[in-house]
């Protein structure tokens, strides 16, 4: 009977506490559902325009990813233009090589040969026209030039002496730079391919921001659906836990009278 009595007990006073956490909890359930409904809304308002801000953010990057894939992509025009003109320079430098080297030399050496040979006949000229002016009989002036024609033929030759070596020079430089005419030319195409796999990277760049932009608004749009509907679901899980907590204080009812009719059986049977 003792032992009855003790579960009795327990049993009331289990009830009794159940029941004031059922009260308790119904009531504070509906004094906090505003704050919870407030900071649930707050929070999804922050999430939104933290991504509204990402998605700007990404717009941003977007354009300055355009941007710089179109200059990427005018650079690599302008360096395969710049490529090939240094390419097409090739054949008139080698003509001006050919000519340095061989024919100007050459036309140089036959035009003071042909000199040499005029020399001669133009000594015999010098003379031949300063014995006939020296005749008293001929009414002429006597042939007196400041610089006899053989003399002025030499001279010419003799200036033509510097041009060889004038060509030289001009050949050499010509052909160093060629040499680096081709390096430049080849530094340019790898500049150019290099702008090339930059461009492509950027273009990879723009897909994948482009994606990022997509799941955001798709995040932003379901962000902005749940911020709608916060206030429903806090209601709704209000209701749910009110019901369920009055569901359990019902139960302890019935486990108070268990306890009462336990204790009064004792009772009874004194």
């Amino acid at each position: 009977m003792y032992l009855k009595r003790v579960s009795g007990l327990l049993l009331i006073i289990a009830a009794a506490a159940g029941f004031i956490f059922s009260v308790v909890g119904i009531f504070e359930i509906w004094r906090y559902r505003p704050v919870v409904e407030k900071a649930a809304v707050e929070t999804l308002a922050l999430f939104d325009q933290t991504l509204f801000t990402t998605q700007d953010g990404l717009t941003v990057v977007g354009q300055v990813v355009q941007t710089t894939t179109v200059d990427a992509a005018s650079l690599q025009t302008a360096l395969q233009a710049l490529s090939q003109t240094i390419h097409a320079t090739n054949p008139m430098v080698d003509s001006l090589t050919s000519l340095t080297s061989k024919d100007f030399p050459a036309t140089v050496d036959a035009t003071q040969t042909s000199l040499a040979s005029a020399q001669s006949s133009a000594l015999l000229i010098d003379n031949v026209l300063a014995a006939l002016t020296s005749i008293p009989l001929l009414p002429m002036a006597p042939y007196k030039p400041d610089v006899p024609l053989h003399t002025a033929l030499a001279q010419v030759s003799t200036s033509l002496n510097s041009l060889t070596p004038a060509l030289a020079t001009i050949n050499s430089s010509l052909v160093d730079g060629k040499t680096n005419l081709g390096v430049v030319e080849g530094e340019l195409n790898k500049m150019s391919e290099t702008t090339k796999g930059i461009g492509i990277a950027l273009g990879s760049a723009q897909t994948i921001i482009d994606q990022y932009k997509t799941v955001i608004t798709q995040l932003k749009l379901r962000v902005e659906a749940a911020q709608r509907a916060a206030p429903g679901w806090i209601t709704t899980i209000t209701w749910t836990l009110s019901i369920f907590l009055a569901w359990l204080l019902i139960a302890q009812l019935g486990l108070c009278t268990q306890g009462l009719e336990m204790l009064r059986d004792r009772r009874e049977a004194k």
